[in-house]
């Protein structure tokens, strides 16, 4: 963003706790007393509109610190961040134009930065060695305090699939580095050499110092490197299990800027702090225990949406927390004059940890600083605790009168607990939205027999059917599909149909638009829908593998291995339509079928690829289920809660257009949220690239367009006949494709599996 440097100091002061609460060693869940006294304050500075991407803050000797953004060069403040002035430099326009991955400045304003892709005039010409013009990899650049400068090429290249993403001055000066495969570096500017220290497996996030032990954070563990012996430390295994729970899903760095987690060094050498979205801890090196510091549930550390770009412990144990330039700099300070933490508790509770609910818990807390938010986790990430016993214990916690004000029901039994009265009708709540309207098909899709909504999801994912125009008007059900599978065999005797070859995977893309018709509406499962199914996705099946081309099926096998390499669930992957769609103009299908849940990157890989293809289209992808769609966080107010009015302030914000605008899991259930979501970009602009590998080993350029009114209208349209919701339990459903594995690949007969499958699930809903 362009616009007048104006940087004020916030008078704002929000109470964030402070309470000293211990973690046991297995991260077990730990409470504080509300009649203790003591809190940590923040204090927020803003940081100047021009800073966008940027290598966060760093500190030079002369006390003042420095950002450099990677759009408008370098910042520098003299008061802490309160003040800020933009600064010319000799090295920014080698930087400009380009993708910066990092960039910071050493305590004697020594400059480091790392570029990718094709170099600019200003670098090739400050580079030693004549640089080809259409030269592409990665290049550092770096400014000397003496004002040279130095562009060096450390032989990185983009099919080596790594690059020096983060950079780090130590306060003596000496720079550090990690690349894209986890490998750290001590990087010599003077040399323009680099020197390996220790690999950190699937990649490392933030660093920072202890002394002279180099800390970095991993997807798993904390790694500790003793720069003066040169060897790792030995691990930290409470520390471990913090950051297993913390980055469950193995993020430990955005591409936008920022890590979900930070560390630092604290005020003796034995001590750090580890701060993340549960909150800030303290540590002592050899210790059992972590020791809460800043409870995330009230605090910038819990927000949803944040993440951290450097973190600082500060004399008098204060904190200084730098986060996106969107919220600033953070003070944590210390207060013993207020309690602990306010009086009055509202108790959220999902199942596992959820986003949506992270969100809606940022935007209630920043409003209602006066009631302390309780946000349980059912299943810790560690799997200490299973789904069955994380069940039980809710359902006991429920029953006795004490349980969670809010249920975010994903995962659990909601037509057991509609049937037991344990929800709260929710119309009161839906009914004061007032002109904050909801899709009215969702909430129907959601209204019981007796008129009341018990349960109503923040956001759905659409599934989608897409082909050739012809073929998917006659997809309009599971046996439709069987039959247009059958028929394209018969005149294509060879080439993918939806190009899966997997037994699982084929099961649960048609079960996620079948399985709500498995279920009676006695609860037990109906053995004539299970049969259709297992016979009509056996059909799909034998159709796809009888033309299937070894070579194809190969290099698809290879790809899925070599993601799984990289972390990504493929499981989930194959189930989206912004994946599956791909393989058509690959040449590896000529039918995608998944959901989609947002517009970059999902929806527009759909439209993008219809206006390269006129003779593809999309449909809504119905199986069993009729105009099925996929709700995701689902809420519901405990018939039980303590604290009615504030519950349902709580719900009733959580399907506001201001919380809503921020859900990503699937598209949101208001109306105005819905909207804003398609005017984030112009109609038609860019929205990026990517290289498709094509079947016959050439690559061609997919653009992708920001879907234009008539693309949005087509969707909306879909989205407002959408009627059935699909939420039949997963555990269910895993009978299902266990047991239908073994049919589709004919081990079993469909009959025997249907047995198999009914008995199994007789026994478990028995339990």
């Amino acid at each position: 963003m362009r616009g007048k440097i104006g940087v004020l100091l916030l008078a704002l002061v929000l109470v964030v706790s402070g309470c000293r609460m211990q973690k046991d060693q297995d991260m077990g869940e730990g409470s504080s007393s509300n009649g203790g006294m003591g809190r940590y304050e923040e204090t927020f500075y803003e940081m100047p509109k021009e800073i966008n991407r940027n290598g966060g803050i760093t500190w030079q000797k002369d006390g003042s610190v420095s950002v450099i953004s990677f759009g408008e060069g370098l910042f520098r403040s003299d008061d802490e961040g309160k003040t800020w002035k933009k600064e010319e430099t000799i090295w920014f326009p080698m930087i400009e134009e380009v993708y910066c991955l990092a960039a910071v400045m050493g305590p004697d304003g020594t400059v480091a930065a790392s570029c990718s892709g094709k170099m600019p005039e200003a670098a090739r010409e400050a580079c030693k060695k004549e640089v080809p013009e259409d030269w592409e990899g990665n290049y550092c650049i770096f400014g000397m305090p003496d004002g040279s400068v130095k562009v060096v090429d450390f032989g990185f290249r983009q099919e080596d699939g790594t690059c020096i993403s983060t950079l780090m001055f130590k306060e003596d000066g000496r720079l550090f580095a990690g690349d894209f495969q986890g490998k750290i570096y001590e990087v010599d500017a003077e040399k323009e050499s680099l020197r390996e220290l220790f690999t950190a497996e699937r990649g490392a996030g933030y660093m920072d110092f202890s002394g002279e032990i180099l800390m970095a954070v991993g997807y798993d563990r904390l790694y500790r490197y003793d720069l003066q012996e040169g060897v790792l430390m030995p691990q930290e295994e409470i520390v471990d299990a913090y950051i297993r729970q913390e980055l469950a899903d193995g993020t430990v760095s955005y591409t936008s800027g920022g890590f979900p987690l930070a560390v630092a060094g604290g005020e003796k050498e034995d001590v750090i702090y580890i701060a993340g979205k549960d909150g800030m801890y303290r540590h002592v090196i050899g210790g059992s225990t972590i020791e809460q510091v800043i409870d995330g549930g009230l605090s910038t550390l819990g927000d949803s949406q944040s993440c951290i770009y450097r973190m600082k412990v500060l004399a008098g144990q204060e904190f200084l927390i730098v986060y996106q330039p969107s919220i600033g700099l953070v003070r944590y300070s210390f207060n013993e004059q207020i309690p602990s933490r306010p009086d009055r508790e509202l108790w959220i509770y999902s199942l596992q940890e959820n986003p949506s609910v992270r969100q809606a818990v940022t935007s209630f807390k920043k409003e209602h600083t006066d009631i302390y938010i309780r946000y349980e986790v059912g299943m810790e990430y560690d799997g200490s605790m299973t789904r069955e016993d994380a069940i039980k214990k809710l359902n006991t916690q429920v029953l006795a009168g004490e349980g969670p004000d809010v249920l975010l029901l994903d995962g659990l039994p909601l037509d057991a607990y509609t049937e037991k009265g344990m929800l709260r009708d929710l119309r009161p709540v839906l009914a004061s939205l007032g002109e904050e309207e909801l899709f009215s098909n969702i909430v129907d899709g959601f209204t019981a027999k007796d008129g009341a909504v018990y349960a109503l999801p923040m956001c759905i994912r659409v599934p989608l059917l897409v082909g050739d125009r012809e073929s998917i008007g006659r997809m309009d059900s599971l046996s439709g599909a069987a039959e247009e599978a059958e028929r394209f065999r018969d005149t294509n005797p060879e080439g993918g149909i939806f190009g899966i070859y997997d037994a699982e995977t084929m099961l649960r893309l048609f079960g996620m638009v079948s399985s709500e018709a498995w279920v009676r509406e006695d609860g037990q499962m109906d053995s004539n829908k299970i049969t259709e199914f297992l016979e009509q996705v056996k059909r799909i099946y034998d159709a796809e593998l009888s033309g299937a081309v070894t070579e194809q099926k190969a290099r698809l096998e290879e790809e899925a291995e070599e993601m799984v390499s990289y972390g990504i669930d493929v499981a989930k992957l194959q189930l989206e339509a912004c994946h599956n769609v791909l393989n058509i103009p690959r040449g590896y299908a000529g039918t995608a079928g998944g959901y989609v849940e947002s517009i970059q990157l999902c929806l527009d890989s759909v439209t993008s690829i219809l206006r390269v293809n006129e003779t593809l289209d999309y449909r809504i992808f119905s199986g069993q289920t009729e105009e099925p769609f996929l709700p995701k966080a689902l809420v519901g107010i405990s018939a039980v809660t303590k604290q009615p009015e504030d519950a349902e302030e709580f719900v009733r914000m959580m399907f506001g257009a201001d919380t809503q605008k921020d859900i990503y899991e699937g598209f949101p259930v208001n109306r105005k949220a819905y909207e804003a979501r398609f005017g984030v970009a112009e109609e038609n602009d860019s929205n990026g690239s990517m290289m498709l590998l094509l079947d016959n080993e050439t690559e061609q350029e997919l653009n992708l367009y920001w879907p234009n009114q008539a693309e949005r209208q087509k969707f909306t349209a879909f989205v407002e006949q959408l009627k059935t919701p699909v939420m039949t339990e997963d555990a269910l459903c895993e009978l299902v494709y266990e047991t239908g594995s073994k049919v589709l690949k004919g081990e079993q007969s469909v009959e025997e599996g249907t047995a198999e499958i009914v008995k199994k699930a007789t026994i478990y809903l028995a339990e």
